[in-house]
């Protein structure tokens, strides 16, 4: 029964078909940090259902970083957030999650406005526009705004405007359309002192994640669950990875769930909702190589899954040109055998590197290395007891390249790429929990 449910949830998820907002339309913004990133992440929301019960997260860098369902326990939460959105990136697709009438949307929007130099008229309207929206389209959805936290970094025409465009919302709120949290209050003193981030605030760490989900757990309605623990690490992948290894450290330890591991492509996927009735966490990082997965299993280890997916190896080809993919095979087997020697008793799917698109500046030499990586995956599925999932061939065009329908700038994927990634995984029992766990929230 189980299984007929997740397949009748997934067919629902793929249709993707959603409602869009019968207001007019909002102009596509004008200017872009990474619009190739934006793209990639709204193609996905804009085919992923939000249901009346949902909580939706929609805004900037700190929420797109959050891994909100696992910090309160509770998979009704969506999150909607886009790294580098400013105000009006945020108004232009705030009107077909209002749509779907969720029953909260916490909205964080503005930092990006004063590293871009926009005004504190033009932010404040974005903002007004925003919740006007949201109280058109859905007039009983709940509406909370995070606020602007002042970091050190801006500098002093920055915080000016920052402090402006904070009590400018404090006066807008007075509407009752939403209410304002403080988190600049929450967070500000704790990045300025290095306890909540190392780099002024641009990523939060474990700690910084856990004051924020404290900050807003009264409007959330449940309390937090994540709990900072940090510890140094020998291999500095990225700034990046320093920050997501601290986030998934700040997690409780939990058995028998599905991992998603490797790099950005597991790192940006919505796998919690493309297998909603599964417990499917995603233990992807951006940039993350085959010894950096290898160096954080301790966490992994710490969970007892009950199947992992791994996919790893395309950062050290793109970062090592003249890598070759036997050397390659030998990073990755090692990572292989350690997963096998400390978790005897999970499942291990290790899935095949995909090609990449010529659009793509890393494109030259990568695809034959990618193919004969693959073949050695394949063999050494029976020596060391794992699964082998081929699913590059399900996204590969005529040339052996990434099709151009499934990626977004020739690595990563598009909405239609990982419904297809989705679709090779459901096959058989593949995505389903052989033991005894209870179904989350919906």
């Amino acid at each position: 029964m189980k299984k007929l449910l997740l397949v009748a949830t997934m067919a629902a998820v793929l249709a993707g078909c959603l409602t869009g907002c019968n207001q007019h339309p909002v102009a596509e913004p004008g200017w872009y940090t990474n619009a190739t990133y934006f793209d990639e992440k709204n193609g996905l929301y804009e085919e992923m259902p939000i249901y009346p019960n949902n909580i939706v997260l929609v805004g900037d860098d700190y929420i797109d970083r959050g891994l909100w369902n696992e910090f309160y326990g509770d998979t009704t939460l969506k999150n909607r957030g886009i790294t580098y959105d400013a105000t009006e990136h945020v108004l232009y697709r705030i009107g077909k999650i209002a749509a779907q009438h969720p029953a909260k949307i916490f909205v964080s929007a503005g930092y990006n406005d004063l590293l871009h130099g926009t005004s504190v008229d033009t932010v404040t309207a974005n903002l007004r526009a925003i919740f006007d929206r949201i109280a058109k389209a859905s007039p009983k959805t709940k509406c909370y705004y995070l606020n602007i936290v002042l970091t050190p970094d801006l500098n002093a025409e920055q915080a000016a405007a920052g402090q402006a465009v904070n009590q400018a919302a404090l006066e807008l709120s007075r509407n009752g359309k939403f209410e304002v949290i403080d988190i600049d209050a929450a967070l500000r003193e704790g990045i300025a002192s290095g306890a909540y981030s190392w780099d002024e605030g641009k990523y939060l760490n474990g700690a910084g994640y856990e004051a924020l989900a404290q900050a807003i757990e009264r409007q959330i309605g449940k309390p937090h669950q994540n709990h900072a623990a940090d510890k140094e690490d020998a291999l500095e992948v990225s700034d990046y990875y320093k920050h997501r290894v601290s986030v998934f450290r700040s997690l409780p330890e939990t058995e028998n769930q599905i991992i998603m591991l490797g790099n950005s492509l597991i790192n940006n996927g919505p796998w919690a909702e493309l297998f909603p009735l599964g417990l499917v966490v995603n233990r992807g990082i951006s940039g993350d190589v085959a010894m950096g997965v290898d160096q954080r299993l301790e966490e992994i280890v710490a969970d007892k899954p009950s199947k992992i997916f791994l996919i790893t190896g395309t950062n050290d080809l793109i970062n090592e040109p003249e890598l070759p993919a036997i050397k390659l095979w030998d990073r990755y087997e090692k990572l292989i055998k350690d997963i096998r020697e400390q978790l005897p008793e999970t499942e291990l799917y290790v899935q095949s590197m995909l090609p990449l698109n010529p659009k793509t500046k890393f494109y030259a030499g990568f695809n034959d290395r990618a193919a004969e990586l693959n073949k050695l995956l394949d063999a050494g599925a029976g020596r060391y007891g794992y699964y082998f999932i081929d699913i590059a061939s399900k996204m590969t065009d005529e040339n052996g390249d990434l099709q151009e329908e499934c990626t977004t700038d020739g690595i990563h994927l598009s909405a239609i790429g990982y419904f297809k990634w989705a679709a090779e995984l459901a096959r058989g029992n593949r995505m389903m929990h052989s033991l005894k766990n209870n179904l989350p929230n919906l």
